[in-house]
């Protein structure tokens, strides 16, 4: 059975006011309505969303979701903490960030555990630089500051024994540009979200370096996972309104699990044109290179979630205030796997 595709808008900004009115009081006719944030639901990574709302696990006779969708320009934080919104799907580490700033957020769900990505060597590059040992000196193409790219740069550079400020950080620009660099001799390797590696290593400018989508090649690197995507709410919200967590972390609970029991085409088959786009073949080439980002039942791993906060304070002392513990918790998750166990 096909099952009806919504959501509350698909907008690169939203008002404040239109904001509100979706938080109104409702009558008491009306179930409740959780409001979640998606970070731009067209980007490979928030697949899983798209999954849970075509699948029917977000709203119920109990409890509607409304997702919206936003462009990173829009201050989601400030959202999040004046009550505007209930949640926000984004990645893990804008709790270390948000809590060295005073807004207290955690993630209710754990999504994603690797970063999603590759790194990619620049071809004139990789004689010389062969594993992470090899990395001080090097230029590597990642984000800004607080971007989760420079986060993985960050980790690869220390996994190599090496410190932060022995390699230097080119800021990501175009693919064009991104390209003619690693061609020219400007950088050594990139930090490339799926897609993007396939460009380069089709422009034949870069080759593998390392895997960073799946399980295995995230533990070979890292020594740990790496917390990805997340669902996470304001830690007053958790407290004032459990069900909240809750609800959202049964419906994606009951996600991963369907996204880990079924095949990339049975997963692609459920994603509208208006978020895969036309071009069907490729959707699924990228999808299939995004899925293993999402194995796992949806639990926070304790290792994972402290390596992670090791990384960030290694680049900004001010996150060295933040406890690791605080900007997660398993409690709704561990409760969603128990009924479901119970439920088999």
């Amino acid at each position: 059975m096909k099952l009806p595709f919504f959501f509350a808008a698909l907008l690169p900004t939203f008002t404040a006011n239109a904001l509100a009115q979706t938080a109104a009081p409702k009558s008491a006719a009306e179930p409740p309505r959780i409001v979640l944030l998606v970070d731009e639901i067209k980007a490979i990574r928030n697949f899983p969303v798209v999954v849970a709302e075509r699948l029917g696990y977000l709203s119920s006779d109990s409890t509607v979701v409304t997702v919206m969708n936003i462009r990173n320009e829009v201050p989601t934080a400030d959202m999040l903490a004046d009550g505007r919104v209930d949640a926000v799907m984004a990645y893990y580490h804008h709790n270390i960030v948000n809590r060295s700033q005073g807004k207290n957020f955690e993630a209710i769900v754990t999504l994603g555990v690797t970063p999603g990505a590759k790194v990619l060597v620049a071809n004139q590059a990789k004689e010389r630089i062969k594993s992470a040992a090899d990395l001080k000196g090097s230029r590597i193409i990642a984000g800004g500051d607080g971007s989760s790219k420079t986060a993985v740069a960050n980790a690869l550079v220390l996994a190599g024994g090496h410190k932060i400020n022995d390699y230097t950080r080119i800021r990501n620009e175009a693919k064009d540009r991104i390209a003619a660099a690693l061609r020219n001799g400007e950088a050594d390797l990139v930090v490339a979200p799926t897609p993007d590696g396939d460009y380069y290593e089709g422009l034949g400018v870069a080759s593998p370096f390392a895997d960073l989508t799946t399980v295995d090649g995230t533990r070979k690197l890292f020594g740990t996972l790496f917390p990805s995507s997340t669902i996470y709410m304001a830690s007053e919200r958790v407290k004032a309104h459990p069900e909240i967590g809750q609800h959202l972390a049964t419906a994606f609970v009951r996600t991963l699990q369907w996204i880990n029991t079924h095949t990339p085409e049975e997963i692609a088959a459920l994603i509208p044109e208006d978020i895969s786009g036309k071009d069907r073949a490729a959707y699924l080439k990228v999808l299939k290179a995004e899925i293993p980002m999402f194995k796992t039942d949806g639990r926070m791993p304790k290792d994972a979630a402290e390596s992670e906060w090791r990384v960030l304070s290694e680049f900004n002392p001010a996150y060295k205030a933040v406890r690791a513990a605080d900007t997660y918790t398993n409690r709704f998750v561990d409760a969603a796997l128990e009924s479901a166990h119970a439920a088999e």
